[in-house]
């Protein structure tokens, strides 16, 4: 009898574990081709916007249905975008000071936002909406041969004005292609979390000396493995961990539970790290958590994954992640269509 009910315990305890469930399947809206934004989330509504076969897509998370509004306009969508949800728009458009659009989330109308200044300085850098100066903003960004750590905000008229400089204090490390992940919604809070990168953020550089060299065609960038909290409205930043934290073994999207003030990291693959004899390219379907003032380093989530292909990198090359604080769940934009593993 105390085997039968070892064995019960047991059975209960494996099976236990959160499972992934298949929310809306590729079948019904196939994310192939779709430009997701980590803060181009409504949380209030519960409506996640991308961008995709001459498309903006509004896929409600409350009721797992997708409406989309054809795209009117020629323009291109840009390097990145974000939005602004009291606004009731998207603004886009390429790197740091070039011209910038807004787009009606409702109507699909775009319109100019910004005047056009040539900038070479801020290829790939990051968009974000400051709500309060009502603002557009960007961080990092790459040119001549250098990476940068700047946020610059838009003044009108023209005038773009750096509210962080540029500085090699390495707080934080100096990177493009960043994924701002949103905060709480009370708080001017936006988090950065890993890429690759430096102090200096010099592309000539030959080694990574305090953690894991990864090769760009010049030099070496570091995989930074880091997280940082920036308040957008002191224009601070501030290390919660890292850079070159052990823990956080995969190169993932970020999402923020505001909840249990958690940072997940949903997803991810293992960059080809310089020495590394054996180059592995598959896309891992695992969690990372850090409770942040609780956790000393990320922690491996058990959850379920059936169901969920194995795929590599390449195939889920424009996944995205985020926390849904109405049924507190993290939502996962994949090939396959969009999951959710509710965390309690």
């Amino acid at each position: 009898m105390r085997v039968l009910i070892l064995s019960f315990l047991l059975f209960t305890t494996l099976n236990g574990k959160p499972q992934w469930k298949l929310r809306i399947p590729d079948s019904s809206f196939s994310i192939q081709h779709l430009q997701f934004s980590t803060n181009a989330y409504d949380r209030e509504n519960n409506i996640v916007y991308a961008f995709g076969r001459n498309h903006l897509f509004a896929i409600h998370l409350d009721t797992y249905h997708v409406d989309s509004i054809a795209w009117k306009s020629t323009i291109p969508l840009g390097d990145r975008f974000t939005l602004d949800k009291v606004g009731k728009r998207i603004l886009f458009g390429l790197g740091g000071k070039e011209v910038k659009y807004a787009v009606d989330i409702n109507t699909c109308e775009v319109t100019p936002y910004s005047n056009h200044r040539e900038d070479e300085e801020s290829h790939y850098a990051a968009l974000y909406w400051n709500d309060r100066n009502q603002s557009l903003g960007y961080f990092g960004g790459y040119g001549f041969y250098s990476l940068k750590n700047w946020a610059v905000e838009y003044e009108g008229n023209g005038n773009w004005v750096t509210v962080h400089p540029n500085i090699d204090n390495c707080n934080p490390p100096k990177r493009s292609h960043s994924n701002l992940i949103l905060g709480h919604p009370d708080k001017p809070h936006l988090y950065v979390l890993s890429g690759f990168g430096s102090c200096s953020g010099n592309q000539l550089e030959q080694e990574c000396p305090d953690g894991k060299a990864i090769r760009n065609d010049l030099g070496v960038w570091c995989w930074l493995r880091d997280l940082f909290l920036f308040d957008y409205e002191q224009h601070t930043f501030k290390k919660i961990i890292g850079p070159h934290e052990e823990s956080i073994d995969i190169e993932g999207i970020g999402a923020y539970d505001y909840h249990m003030n958690a940072i997940y990291i949903v997803g991810g693959r293992s960059p080809h790290i310089i020495g590394n004899k054996s180059v592995d390219d598959s896309f891992q379907n695992k969690v990372l958590r850090l409770r942040i003032g609780k956790d000393r380093a990320f922690k491996y989530v058990r959850a379920g994954t059936k169901g969920m292909k194995q795929t590599t990198w390449y195939e889920q090359y424009n996944y995205c992640a985020f926390y849904n604080p109405k049924r507190k769940s993290l939502i996962w934009f994949r090939s396959e269509g969009m999951w959710e593993l509710l965390l309690r």
